[in-house]
């Protein structure tokens, strides 16, 4: 019987660090509160940690390959230590570099550990499973766990927590014995490769986007955020859980990626604003997701003797595709904004000019709504315009007013992410062509 405490051990750690991909997206409004920086510079918050974790992936695998115990070793120590300097960063220009740090320290651990896993297990396909199921986990359920502890506790509480769970999960080498890889090197599954990295960065837009329209767009609290987008990685577990029973691989692998582009599309055609309406699509997409990554990593390291430089092409794709997906997505989202928020500014006019509220009212519901907009557009969000109104006051014109004018806002704030849901949708789909092109291969 394998020990159970060192695979659990590294199977957390794999966890923490994959979801710091997207651990701090619901706190971005807290942190564009704390720090003077506009809303395209604090996206770095996100790309430094993704774009150091894929530079450094291979690099790390290749360390980890020969010296597995100790890349794993300072990898955890360098995360919890980069993790206390993002909690205690007093600029943003320090969050960066801790969060870049701890995405080149994360690689070392996550490409380190698939090794250690094998040891520990005696089995490299199951060593596998454990690898992908543990990345699934954190990764779908890092924007739940940050919502939760940024409402709670502040955004910081993020990074605090980190620190103990990193040192935790480096005591998995008290247990584990490790020896060198042999020196042969397959190259690596790049069709698997290529669809791993298309639909990373189509689930930017369920990790990330669908989070922002939650809290900026809904205006829903980052807890509420938090329980909402729990839909995902409950489907995206249980999904992994029975991810076996559907074979051969291209096959779980296409269903996935189907399913996750379904999602992505069904969020890019929402009737209406609501947190319910997210919940049919989430399950699809994470349902998605674990089908889909599991059957992707398993493929990508299937036979392949050298399991840590495998596993640091999967981790470089991954994540790769995330920056591709931010780099790709933010334009096309930051765009539709302005454009909706005009449509909305006049068409709320016209409410404001159409309404039943005393005429000489007008002028001063018009530029406390002004002044509300610009306030909520230094900080990312949509305003509660309904709150203002009814601050002018509480009769059943302002009321009526103040719903139409709330309701479309909220319809603004849903058509802004619209084509950058259906944009993903259809990054997600390009997945297909390698692993369609992959399937004459019969243990795919």
């Amino acid at each position: 019987m394998p020990p159970r405490l060192p695979i659990a051990l590294l199977g957390l750690a794999v966890a923490i660090v994959l979801a710091d991909s997207s651990v701090v997206t619901i706190a971005l409004p807290e942190i564009l509160g704390r720090y003077d920086v506009d809303v395209e510079t604090l996206a770095w918050a996100l790309t430094s940690f993704n774009l150091a974790l894929a530079l450094a992936a291979l690099p790390a695998a290749f360390l980890a390959r020969r010296w597995a115990g100790p890349v794993y070793a300072v990898g955890a120590v360098v995360f919890a230590s980069a993790s206390l300097a993002c909690a205690l960063a007093p600029s943003f220009a320090v969050l960066v570099a801790g969060r870049t740090l701890q995405g080149v320290a994360g690689a070392a651990v996550v490409a380190s550990a698939l090794g250690l896993l094998a040891e520990a297990t005696g089995a490299d396909a199951r060593a596998a499973r454990i690898w992908a199921l543990a990345g699934i986990a954190g990764a779908a359920c890092g924007p739940a766990v940050g919502g939760v502890l940024t409402q709670l506790l502040g955004w910081e509480a993020i990074f605090v927590a980190q620190v103990p769970l990193a040192l935790l999960a480096a005591a998995a080498l008290l247990q584990v014995r490790t020896t060198p890889a042999p020196r042969s090197l397959e190259r690596p599954h790049l069709a698997a490769n290529a669809a791993l990295l298309l639909v990373s960065g189509a689930l930017v837009a369920a990790l990330f986007l669908l989070v922002i329209l939650l809290i900026n767009g809904w205006r829903l609290s980052p807890l509420a955020a938090g329980i909402v987008v729990t839909v995902m990685p409950l489907a995206a577990i249980v999904a992994a859980r029975l991810a076996g029973g559907i074979t051969p691989l291209w096959a779980r692998a296409a269903s996935g990626v189907i399913l996750v582009s379904g999602g992505l599309a069904a969020l890019g055609w929402l009737p209406e604003a609501g947190a319910a309406w997210t919940v049919p699509p989430q399950v699809a997409i994470g349902a998605g997701l674990g089908l889909a990554l599991s059957a992707l990593t398993e493929r990508a390291l299937a036979g392949r003797s050298s399991q840590a430089v495998h596993g640091g092409w999967t981790l470089a794709a991954r994540h790769a595709g995330v920056v591709l997906g931010l780099l790709l997505l933010t334009p096309i989202f930051t765009a539709d904004l302005d454009a909706k928020r005009d449509e909305a500014l006049a068409a709320g006019t016209a409410f404001v000019l159409d309404s039943r509220i005393p005429p000489i009212q007008k002028i001063g519901v018009s530029r406390d709504i002004l002044a509300a907009v610009d306030e909520a557009e230094a900080e990312a969000r949509v305003p509660d315009v309904g709150a203002v109104v009814k601050e002018r006051g509480d009769g059943p014109a302002h009321e009526d007013l103040a719903s139409a004018l709330q309701d479309q806002l909220d319809r603004a704030a849903t058509n802004a992410f619209s084509r950058s849901f259906l944009a993903a949708a259809l990054l997600g789909l390009a997945g297909l062509v390698p692993i369609l092109l992959d399937r004459r291969d019969v243990s795919v």
